[in-house]
């Protein structure tokens, strides 16, 4: 897939309820060693619900995360989600947390990592409806897939299809594209396939039918406060 399969200009904008988080990111980001990045982004991630970053952060400040980094994305997570798991720091086969601290050990000052994307179940579902990982009759997932070859193959889609160098923002655009197709319906279920296809196909008919402006018309707007 040569573009992003989703308005990432739209979705990305929606982001800006979340500038407070992103900027703590960002500045986050910049620290040198992967331990600091961790510890400012330890609650920003909301990863201390299950992880003490007291019981982490001893087994990050002494890792090689070189030995992981140069390897394809589902290797690298896999192997490093057993090195977590033999100190003891995490006890499942989530992915999430390998795969947080593999994108932050890739990212820095040049900016976010587009080999080690952020992973979580908002991006992922969002590449499940994008790609077509699931289809009509099916539903979304009630969480990132615990598969290191389905995590591996989101990283190469993401990095293929990633716009002009720009991860952060497509990160964004996934995570709220995601997050919005995952509350569309009602209920404890996740969404249906068939329900996201029919709402956005209804958008797309409903943007380009009969006005002369996509979402709001701003200058009718303006015009009302005068």
């Amino acid at each position: 897939m040569p573009e992003p399969p989703l308005n990432v200009e739209y979705w990305s904008s929606l982001y800006r309820v979340y500038e407070e988080d992103n900027t703590q990111y960002e500045e986050a980001i910049q620290a040198p060693m992967l331990v600091d990045k961790a510890r400012q982004l330890w609650q920003w991630k909301d990863l201390s619900r299950s992880i003490s970053f007291e019981r982490m952060a001893p087994v990050l400040s002494d890792i090689d995360i070189s030995q992981y980094v140069d390897k394809r994305p589902e290797i690298a997570v896999d192997a490093f989600l057993t090195h977590l798991q033999e100190k003891g720091v995490i006890k499942g086969d989530g992915l999430v947390t390998p795969a947080f601290l593999l994108h932050l050990a890739t990212s820095g000052p040049t900016g976010s990592s587009k080999t080690f994307p952020i992973y979580d179940r908002r991006v992922w579902n969002a590449y499940v409806y994008l790609w077509r990982l699931r289809t009509e009759g099916e539903r979304l997932y009630r969480s990132a897939s615990t598969s290191p070859d389905l995590y591996g193959d989101f990283c190469r889609d993401f990095a293929a299809s990633c716009p002009d160098e720009r991860p952060r923002q497509y990160e964004q655009a996934l995570f709220m594209f995601g997050g919005y197709i995952m509350d569309l319906e009602a209920g404890d279920s996740p969404t249906e396939i068939s329900t996201i296809d029919q709402i956005l196909s209804n958008q797309e008919i409903a943007i380009r039918d009969i006005t002369d402006y996509s979402l709001v018309h701003i200058d009718r707007v303006r015009d009302s406060g005068r």
